[in-house]
């Protein structure tokens, strides 16, 4: 990093903000305080940890939200959106309330659960507003 201190990758929070140009004063995960570009600075979004194991789907169970994302069950149900209400057979093949509150029974594998995402930031921006307060990891290197 051509940074003089090498701050590329560190975190922090933001303290205050120095000029009109809403440049930033960071406190550092060190304890440090420095002045940085904005352009340098990106907030950062806290996301949600992964349920444990690891698993990419869910644990299907009662009041899960689901989507049905097979069409082994017929019915033409693929992409629609439900909760479970119950289990109907040693399968665990579930019964669902879909949102047009109609009750069906899927199999299993037809089913997914969603895992709730936390919801964009206001105006969809990929980089969350600087603010103070805001924790933030130091990503360019224009700062002297």
């Amino acid at each position: 990093s051509k940074t003089p201190g090498g701050h590329l990758g560190k975190k922090g929070e933001i303290t205050r903000f120095i000029d009109t140009n809403n440049n930033p004063e960071v406190k550092l995960d060190s304890g440090q305080l420095v002045s940085f570009y904005k352009e340098d600075v990106k907030a950062m979004v806290a996301s949600p940890s992964p349920p444990p194991g690891g698993l990419a789907n869910a644990e299907l169970q009662v009041g899960s939200k689901v989507e049905i994302i097979g069409s082994k069950t017929p019915g033409g149900h693929l992409g629609k959106k439900g909760e479970i209400t119950r289990f109907i057979d040693t399968n665990n093949n579930p019964e669902v309330k879909l949102d047009s509150g109609q009750l069906v029974s899927f199999y299993k594998e037809d089913v997914k659960a969603m895992v709730a995402s936390p919801s964009p930031p206001p105006g969809g921006l990929a980089n969350a507003e600087l603010q103070v307060g805001s924790k933030v990891e130091i990503i360019g290197s224009k700062t002297p």
